[in-house]
């Protein structure tokens, strides 16, 4: 069976984001799926401290509750990240913990989607942050019939958006469905560091002495 996790990024329990991602996963649910849902206000994450460490170790050396969530990460075959949007971006908790997993999680091969909610404006910038992340991570991010995006500003409106709930569904769905094939038939993907003699070009580097 998959496992299919979905991470609030609100920094307001059960908001209209952790609403909105949990509709995903009870859709997952449905279609089979072992679901489990994390909300970051829940969790204690520090700021990224920008050492080397984690890259051996393979885990975070602070002892906060990113570590945890880290575990829940690798266990998961498809990964559902929320965020509601704060001056046309992802909340600064979301983007601290996009920070800390970004620099050691591995998370190739899994499938991965986002959803934003915004009272108005600014889920294009988000969802792009969050769909980014995914990608440079090497998850396999499906796509859906409409933009995953809700509009919603007091607890409990994004339930009157029901396009927007109509496509959380799907999504869940989705990533259920990709989820069991990939946990049925594992994608052959594994990590390729770049090597160490590759590098940055910067200026006029690349020019040869003739």
């Amino acid at each position: 069976m998959a496992r299919v996790l979905g991470i609030s990024g609100s920094n307001r329990q059960g908001g209209n984001t952790s609403i909105l991602v949990e509709t995903a996963l009870h859709a997952a649910e449905e279609f089979g799926a072992d679901i489990d849902f994390i909300e970051i206000a829940d969790v204690e994450i520090n700021p990224c401290k920008h050492g080397l460490e984690c890259y051996e170790l393979g885990k975070c050396i602070q002892n906060d509750g990113l570590n945890p969530i880290i575990e829940k990460m690798s266990e998961a075959q498809g990964i559902i990240f929320g965020s509601p949007v704060h001056y046309a971006s992802v909340t600064s908790q979301m983007k601290n913990f996009m920070d800390r997993v970004g620099r050691f999680a591995h998370l190739e091969g899994k499938i991965g989607a986002a959803l934003v909610v915004a009272r108005k404006s600014g889920t294009d910038t988000a969802l792009n942050q969050l769909i980014f992340f995914m990608l440079v991570k090497e998850m396999i991010v499906p796509g859906g019939v409409s933009w995953p995006v809700g509009f919603a500003m007091n607890v409990g409106d994004i339930r009157s958006d029901m396009e927007a709930m109509r496509m959380a569904e799907q999504m869940g769905k989705r990533v259920a469905a990709l989820s069991d094939t990939v946990a049925k038939l594992p994608v052959p993907w594994h990590y390729e560091p770049r090597s160490p003699d590759e590098k940055a070009r910067f200026g006029d580097e690349w020019r040869t002495s003739d």
